[in-house]
């Protein structure tokens, strides 16, 4: 095992919206703690992270702790980050010691099987919600997270939710199965490879985008009951069809795969929210691959791909 990241001695959100660091470094924050002293969510952060370490120990994997952010989302009521002057005080202004941190995302790369284009990577998030990781192909060059599947994501909250032992049981699973599942996410890959997107299926897709955000964000129940998880937020919207277009210059298609990954471009803490991270990757896979099922259809269906 491998630690990509040097250690920090200070942290500056006022000026970085997001902080990376490495796991020596988040043991060193203040760590939050119920009245009786446990930790407040169950286990602290740098925990689950060593849970998930020790699991591909376990199964005797190469692999690396790649970079850990914190994200600070200015909430007063659900802060990312809180500032103790007290510890201040004692360490020193900024210091790593004096921030609690509740805002987590990282990775954690497996290079076994790795190809020229692609390896795997276990995500992990901790935030106030919960614990949620997801496994999935990486493109190297990029550094962009696949999440193909809701069968590849896993959380302690929400509405699938399981106990944070069943959590960590899960991915134990996994990685028991590394190989096949490895294989069955590049098969899907290969598919998004295989189907051309032309551009008036573009305009179609990014219509359904569209479709999908706003019925989520709709004040109507049985329009947003439709769909939990949007893939893209509005202002992605409009950055992904401006991307997509670029792409399409000199083409009279692109593909599924080309589309997925110019969506995952977004899919980064400093981009998206940590908590919705996961979430919206899976979501847009979902969504785009339903889209190349249906897409031969003389009109989508918006119902059919709805994620719900």
């Amino acid at each position: 095992m491998n630690e990509l990241i040097t250690q920090k001695e200070t942290f500056d959100f006022q000026s970085n919206k997001v902080e990376i660091m490495d796991l020596s470094t988040l043991k060193r924050t203040h760590m939050e703690d119920d009245y009786e002293g446990n930790p407040l969510r169950g286990l602290y952060h740098f925990q689950a992270i060593e849970n998930v370490v020790a699991i591909c120990n376990k199964y005797n994997l190469n692999f690396d702790i790649e970079e850990i952010f914190a994200a600070h989302n200015n909430s007063k009521h659900l802060p990312g980050v809180t500032v103790l002057k007290k510890e201040e005080m004692v360490h020193g202004e900024k210091s790593v010691g004096a921030h609690i941190l509740r805002r987590i995302f990282t990775t954690i790369r497996i290079n076994d099987y790795e190809t020229d284009e692609l390896t795997t990577t276990i995500v992990l998030t901790y935030h106030q919600d919960g614990i949620q990781a997801a496994i999935g192909p990486c493109v190297k060059a990029c550094h962009n997270q696949c999440i193909l599947s809701a069968e590849r994501i896993v959380s302690n909250y929400g509405k699938n939710k399981v106990a944070t032992e069943q959590l960590f049981d899960t991915v134990d699973q996994w990685l028991s199965q590394f190989e096949t599942q490895m294989t069955e996410d590049r098969e899907r890959i290969r598919r998004l490879k295989n189907t051309g997107i032309n551009i008036q299926e573009v305009y179609t897709c990014i219509g359904l985008l569209t479709a999908l955000r706003v019925a989520h964000d709709s004040s109507d129940e049985e329009l947003s009951g439709k769909v939990e998880n949007y893939p893209l937020n509005q202002s992605q919207i409009s950055a992904f069809t401006e991307d997509v277009l670029k792409k399409m210059k000199g083409h009279d298609c692109i593909s599924a795969w080309d589309m997925y990954n110019i969506a995952t471009e977004y899919y980064k803490p400093e981009r998206t929210s940590i908590p919705s991270l996961i979430l919206q990757n899976a979501a847009f896979a979902a969504t785009l691959d339903n889209f190349c099922r249906l897409k031969n259809e003389e009109i989508i269906d918006v119902d059919a791909v709805m994620v719900s």
